[in-house]
């Protein structure tokens, strides 16, 4: 039998975050150490509100501690919420209980560098918001990158174009510098970014099999009808994408996703092109930024990233997940 392997969940919860934690729970996988929140679709209270109430929703809050992440980002630019996507208090329509857990006295960055000494070389991190407590975790023990066996976020835009600016994808737009701070560490990353999330759709098919499995994906299910109706209305075709609990998969599992190793550079400084995720394949037909030594410097620091769907169907996989987790109805 599968010893589960430790993992953190960093999150903004936000829709997307909250049906990749029952994913998560579903799979069997894992061993959640702590539920990390991070300010992002909304602002940091308010994230951190819902990661309670959704501890509680999914029946982990007696056994996995909240903890509350940073208040701002890194970036000295202005913040942007995601309400037009998640709704006003981030869940859509829900307004789900607290959790009656007492609330941690640590960070969630503080959460994750102690459990990276306690799991050294096993631990794996997925961040499904912006990156602004993995940030801070290595700005103050840059040792975090090497004690850490995995970590995979949701973010960025390889090759496609961007879901909040012509070129940024939204969380790595809403903290730039946090986003640079860590890809340029050397942690071991997996960047699951637009270029395959966008290839894994949740339809309508998919919600009917939610709102047929019980009360179980009760939750889920108005969650997700809430989610494509939002993508509806800003110009999409009845679908939605499954950002967040893609990355979880592919923490699991490679194979959801096409991905090649390469660079991945953040631009932090223009306002035009602010967090832009300029990717160099480590297979480049020609050298890059030859005249420049730090940036080629930069380069050798490379991750994996997801370059598209890959030959195992997550949208199916998600569906068939979620119901071996059920949340309170």
């Amino acid at each position: 039998m599968t010893v589960p392997t430790p993992i953190v969940l960093d999150s903004d919860p936000g829709i997307d975050d909250a049906v990749a934690l029952q994913y998560l729970l579903g799979t069997g996988l894992w061993d959640l150490k702590a539920y990390t929140s991070v300010g992002g679709n909304l602002p940091a209270d308010a994230t951190y509100r819902n990661a309670r109430a959704l501890a509680r929703a999914l029946r982990i809050d007696t056994d996995v501690p909240v903890h509350r992440g940073a208040g701002r980002p890194l970036s000295r630019l202005p913040y942007r919420e995601a309400s037009a996507f998640h709704g006003r208090a981030g869940l859509g329509e829900e307004s789900l209980p607290d959790s009656t857990a007492p609330h941690p006295s640590e960070s969630s960055a503080q959460a994750l560098l102690r459990l990276s000494r306690e799991h050294e070389g096993e631990l794996t991190v997925c961040a499904t918001g912006p990156l602004t407590n993995v940030a801070i975790a290595l700005l103050e023990d840059p040792g975090f990158a090497r004690r850490v066996a995995k970590f995979v976020f949701m973010g960025g835009a390889a090759q496609v174009p961007g879901n909040f600016t012509p070129v940024a994808e939204f969380n790595i737009w809403s903290d730039p510098d946090a986003a640079e701070v860590v890809l340029s560490s050397g942690i071991p990353f997996t960047m699951v970014d637009l270029d395959a999330s966008h290839q894994w759709l949740f339809r309508p098919a998919d919600l009917a099999a939610l709102e047929a499995a019980g009360p179980g994906t009760a939750l889920a299910a108005r969650l997700m009808r809430t989610y494509m109706r939002a993508y509806t209305r800003h110009g999409g075709d009845g679908t939605c994408p499954l950002h967040d609990p893609l990355a979880v998969a592919v923490c699991g599992d490679e194979s959801f996703v096409t991905a090649a190793e390469g660079a991945v550079i953040v631009e932090c400084a223009s306002e035009l092109t602010r967090g832009q995720t300029v990717f160099v394949p480590t297979e480049a037909p020609r050298i890059y930024y030859s005249e420049s030594p730090s940036l080629t410097a930069r380069l050798r620091l490379t991750g994996r990233v997801a370059l598209g769907a890959g030959p195992r169907d997550f949208s199916e996989h998600f569906v068939t997940t979620l119901p071996r987790w059920p949340a309170r109805p």
